[in-house]
């Protein structure tokens, strides 16, 4: 069961993007100087077969936060859709790990935005586990 009752102070509850994100919550956002971050408790349900989280959490959680950074910084009448997504890993992260995910908006052109980040064991000073970077696509919205 994750734990809800040491969540850093200033993130708040994300209401989930989707079915995917009821699956693998619950986030938490903020926003921190001109970067979005999107924090979570690592909790059983997101290890592998081993001990750690699984990389594909450590790649929603990035790309989570850099889609809520684009949707904030998109022209209001379009959506946004991940066009490429590089990363690097560089640590692991257990059950009971706070993590979060730190992007900024490198570049938000009209019709692609340029991010990149780094995701932390414990905030802003923690341990660097993954860096990663992605081109974002502005779409139509759909409706």
């Amino acid at each position: 069961m994750t734990q809800t009752d040491d969540i850093p102070e200033g993130f708040t509850l994300l209401d989930p993007l989707g079915p995917f994100h009821e699956l693998v919550g619950p986030l938490y956002g903020m926003e921190r100087d001109d970067r979005t971050v999107v924090g979570m408790r690592v909790d059983e349900k997101h290890r592998n077969k081993g001990s750690y989280m699984h990389g594909g959490m450590f790649l929603m959680l990035a790309d989570t936060s850099m889609t809520l950074a684009g949707i904030a910084r998109r022209p209001a009448d379009k959506g946004i859709v991940t066009a490429s997504l590089t990363s690097d890993f560089i640590g692991p992260a257990a059950p009971g790990d706070w993590i979060e995910a730190e992007t900024e908006v490198i570049r938000a052109g009209k019709s692609v935005l340029f991010m990149a980040g780094l995701v932390r064991q414990g905030g802003t000073s923690g341990k660097i586990l993954m860096r990663y970077s992605a081109t974002f696509q502005v779409v139509p919205t759909i409706r």
